[in-house]
Order: C-alpha cells, then sequence, then structure tokens
C-alpha cells in the first residue's frame, strides 16, 4: 500500500510534501556514524547546490561528470523524503558511502537527535527569505505532492510564508533555531550564506575543506567543481528519472532575484519581520 501523503503537523511544523509522520521520526531517531556529515537547510537555500558542491569536495570532482548515471539519493540522502516507497533514512542506512553526506530540512527541535548528542560534523545554509520564497512559489507549482497545495498568486503564497503555513514551517523560526546552535557549537557547524558562495565560491570552499579537515583542493579543481556545480549542469544531472525529473529542484540560482521580482509592499512586511526575529544581528544583515 503507498504511502499517505496527506498534509500533517508534528510537533508544531507543517508538511506538505512526500513525507509521513514515520519518515519524519525515522529522521529524528536515525542512527548515525560516526564520521558522518549532515547537511541542515531550509527549503530553497540551495540545498541542491551544497550536496552537489559536498559530493565533489569529499567525493572528488568526478562524481559529478557521469550525469546519466549520477544519483543524487544514493550520493547524498533526504532522510525524512519518502521516494517509491522508501525512506531516505532506508537509503542511508544502506549506503557504503564514508563518509556519508545526509540532507535534511528540519528545524532543531525534530531533527536527527545524533547531530547534538554525538557533535556531528553539520553545514549549515542560510539565503534570503525574499529570494527563498520565490523560489519555493515556483516548487510549489512543480512539486508533485505540494502542487495539490499551491497557491494562485505570489502574493497569496506570501502571505502563507510569513505566517509560517507552508511546507517545514516558518523560515524565521528555523533559522533562528539553527543559528543560534551553530554560534554555540562552532567547532561542529558551519554556517555559510547562499549569497557568500555565490559572491566569492572559492572563499567558501576553503571555509568547508578547513571545516571538515580535507586536504586542500588546487584553484584548478576549484574552478572545475564551480563548473560542474553551476545551474546548468545541476540540471543537466538532476532532471532524470533517478534524480527529480520534471520537479523543477534547481531553480535559477540567481541571488537578490527579488529585487526586480518581489511585490514592493511585501519588501517591508519580510525586513520588518526579520528585523523583530532578529534585531540588528549581523547575520542576518544582508536580509534586510
Amino acid at each position: 500500500m503507498p504511502p499517505n501523503f496527506d498534509p500533517f503537523t508534528l510537533e508544531g511544523v507543517i508538511f506538505e510534501g512526500s513525507y509521513t509522520k514515520d519518515s519524519v521520526l525515522a529522521t529524528k531517531n536515525f542512527k548515525s556514524r560516526p564520521d558522518d556529515i549532515f547537511i541542515s537547510t531550509y527549503p530553497r537555500s540551495g540545498t541542491a547546490w551544497t550536496q552537489n558542491i559536498l559530493i565533489g569536495t569529499v567525493y572528488g570532482t568526478d562524481n559529478l561528470t557521469d550525469g546519466q548515471n549520477f544519483d543524487l539519493h544514493y550520493l547524498s540522502p533526504y532522510l525524512e523524503l519518502v521516494l517509491n516507497d522508501v525512506t531516505g533514512c532506508a537509503l542511508a542506512d544502506n549506503s557504503l558511502k564514508n563518509p556519508r553526506l545526509l540532507k535534511h530540512h528540519l528545524p532543531v527541535h525534530i531533527s536527527p537527535i545524533d547531530i547534538f548528542s554525538k557533535e556531528l560534523k553539520n553545514v549549515l545554509v542560510f539565503r534570503n527569505p525574499k529570494d527563498v520564497s520565490l523560489s519555493y512559489f515556483k516548487l510549489y507549482k512543480t512539486g508533485p505532492n505540494l502542487r495539490r497545495h499551491q497557491s494562485p498568486t505570489l502574493q497569496i503564497f506570501l502571505d502563507r510564508f510569513l505566517e509560517g503555513r507552508v511546507n517545514y514551517g516558518s523560515w524565521w523560526s528555523w533559522n533562528k533555531q539553527w543559528i543560534k546552535y551553530g554560534r554555540a557549537n562552532p567547532d561542529t557547524n558551519l554556517m555559510i550564506h547562499y549569497e557568500d558562495l555565490k559572491e566569492d565560491f572559492a572563499k567558501e570552499i576553503r571555509r568547508l575543506e578547513s571545516f571538515l579537515n580535507l586536504s586542500p583542493m588546487t584553484s584548478e579543481t576549484i574552478d572545475r567543481l564551480q563548473a560542474l556545480t553551476s545551474v546548468e549542469s545541476m540540471r543537466e544531472r538532476l532532471d532524470t528519472e533517478k534524480n527529480y525529473k520534471g520537479m523543477g529542484v534547481v531553480n535559477k540560482g540567481e541571488a537578490n532575484r527579488w529585487k526586480t521580482e518581489f511585490p514592493p509592499e511585501y519588501v517591508e512586511k519580510f525586513d520588518a519581520l526579520t528585523r523583530e526575529t532578529f534585531g540588528d544581528d549581523e547575520i542576518v544583515a544582508k536580509f534586510i
């Protein structure tokens, strides 16, 4: 019997995609290995980009060159997702990769407990909520189990986003929790801004190498990694039957697209909530 993908709320968080309560709870209680590397992001924050970067950095860039055989679900399982009746947790349990690169979108209070109790390496990526919401609005039109929850207009969706009535809940709550944890535990958490990756790719890769205690890549290899993780390259790999064909997972990959596409009245609404949530915290200054 196929899973029931009706929307549900678990521990105060809305889920409207290919998840079940069991798959989320299995992720919370996921049994880790000592060298696991977690990727913790709010949706549409550059997650697939980060996964591809880590695959190329940890496993080698050759893993990004075989487009037709590339399998993101194997190389970097999405833990709480249910795909073809198989959970990401099950894929991870059966993975022979070492270390494993494990993705999830869960807020702190229902994230894999081992991240905290075993102090495992965790890569956090943050992105401007205005750009996140634009990308999310589009995903709601293309995601197989999100389409039925899409909003008829961008403005209606932005109201939902401001109120946290979207898949995975409030961007503001999610990021506030993870920023607090990441700051308190800098040895095991690397916090990256999506915008910084766009602005100075090589600099952020050097930070990632240092965080993971990896041997530095040559400048030429970093250039190759950047080319292989471009929007065009990733779209070619991910828009395949093995991955996310037709789902629009790779969007435009632009920073500050909101400046030309965001309704002006919502700029102040988003910025006001960001100020209310974070005050003058410098980590979110670039989101205003």
